[in-house]
């Protein structure tokens, strides 16, 4: 499938931050805006989220394949992630209801990420289902609550909430979008690492590394086939069996594109073949790149953020500027992240992540990898001693980072703006030098 060229965006004049936007200001470079998807409108109606969920892919009508159901979970994602649920799941419920009324559970898929909090849980189901149904919620180290379900191919011991075991119907309900070594997210993801034990989450996870600590070449954003991240995931979910996946894909205003429906591998693949079709961006890589996270939740923390950091990446040339938007209110994400970039360089990070693989000290060398590489400026709320620890400059808005990188740059410099980054797959059209 062929990359569309990634020209004739409409340039913003503010890029999201946090809950509000940052104006861009005028610029000493020569600015252009990477294209995104072309949508004919901002948002599906609830007419046509029931026209999808009456056609799903690959499997039985819903009558059908929720017939004489008596307890059905639906795992949705935490507050880390854009799914747009709310605007879904209550058509969704009512096709459950319909064809029998079974008792119906909700569980936050929050993997090893922290709990969700009340809030967030009424924003991600509505304050009518919040009300209405028992959540639960997941603890990747409660082993008394986990359930051992066997191993995949690669030795992944695949242990998950064992709540999944007291239900005839699980559904997988949340986003797809791009994932920077899982291929994509959405759909097994749900499970595996959504439900999973720490263990689970970690030996998962590592399949993304060879054993000198670099990354397979085939664990990467966008891919699927050969990717050992994914079919472990696969592997995973499969030994739980679930029985449908809902996700959408949202345009950049927040509202769902698409819907998909159906058997939760069938499904799920097909969303990831139209991010490939409408995200997928090729341009040629230039000394400037300026990228946002797309602000809240894509820019909760350090390793949330990061992925507009991997995706932006791809235009810019080697030793080039970047300019990383992400306000990152809950600083790092996890304890395991600024610690490993404190190591004194690639190869001593390596080296401990192959001793002592821990999930977030990947992301940590991911980022160094990357900063290593370029000019790395960074608009955010974080401390200025935590942004240098990052490989990075501080600056407390656009004007200010336009100005540090004027000092690297000649006047008139041709850059690229993105301004949901995480959104798009971006790809070089020349050669990068390793």
């Amino acid at each position: 499938m062929s990359a569309r060229r990634g020209f004739g965006a409409v340039f913003p004049e503010a890029l999201r931050y946090g809950d509000g936007a940052l104006r861009v200001p005028a610029s000493p470079f020569r600015l252009q805006a990477i294209d995104g998807p072309r949508l004919d409108r901002a948002s599906r109606s609830p007419a046509e989220i029931g026209d999808a969920l009456g056609r799903p892919i690959a499997a039985p009508p819903l009558p059908e394949l929720f017939r004489g159901a008596r307890r059905v979970l639906v795992v949705v994602p935490d507050g880390t992630r854009t799914a747009a649920t709310a605007l879904f799941l209550p058509a969704l419920v009512e096709a459950i209801e319909v064809a029998g009324r079974p008792k119906i559970s909700f569980a936050v898929a929050s993997g090893i990420h922290r709990p969700p909090t009340e809030e967030e849980i009424r924003g991600i189901l509505g304050p009518d289902l919040a009300g209405r149904f028992p959540v639960l919620r997941h603890d990747p180290d409660d082993r008394a609550s986990l359930a051992d379900l066997g191993r995949t191919r690669a030795g992944t011991p695949v242990r998950v909430l064992e709540a999944v075991r007291r239900h005839d119907r699980i559904v997988l309900a949340g986003g797809a979008g791009f994932h920077y070594y899982a291929g994509f997210s959405g759909g097994r993801k749900a499970l595996v690492p959504g439900l999973s034990s720490r263990e689970t989450v970690t030996r998962n996870h590592l399949r993304a590394l060879r054993p000198d600590g670099s990354r397979h070449p085939k664990a990467r954003a966008g891919r699927l086939d050969g990717n050992p991240v994914h079919r472990d995931m696969v592997e995973g979910a499969a030994l739980v069996g679930p029985d449908l996946v809902v996700n959408s894909v949202l345009c950049d205003g927040g509202g769902i594109e698409r819907l998909f429906v159906g058997h939760w591998r069938r499904a799920h693949e097909a969303a990831c073949r139209h991010l490939l079709a409408t995200r997928r961006v090729r341009v040629a890589p230039r000394d400037l790149v300026v990228a946002s996270a797309g602000g809240a939740p894509a820019d909760v923390n350090l390793i949330q953020s990061h992925k507009a950091f991997e995706s932006g990446f791809g235009a810019l040339r080697p030793g080039g500027v970047f300019v990383l938007v992400a306000r990152c209110p809950e600083g790092a994400g996890h304890g395991d992240f600024l610690p490993f970039l404190d190591l004194p360089d690639e190869g001593a990070m390596a080296a401990e992540l192959a001793a002592d693989f821990r999930v977030y000290r990947q992301t940590a060398l991911a980022w160094f990898r990357k900063a290593s590489r370029c000019r790395l400026v960074l608009v955010s709320d974080l401390p200025a001693d935590t942004v240098r620890r990052l490989r990075a400059e501080p600056a407390g808005n656009l004007a200010e980072a336009f100005a540090i990188a004027r000092r690297h740059l000649s006047e008139g410099t041709e850059g690229w703006v993105l301004a949901a980054a995480g959104r798009l797959l971006v790809e070089p059209d020349v050669p990068l030098r390793a």
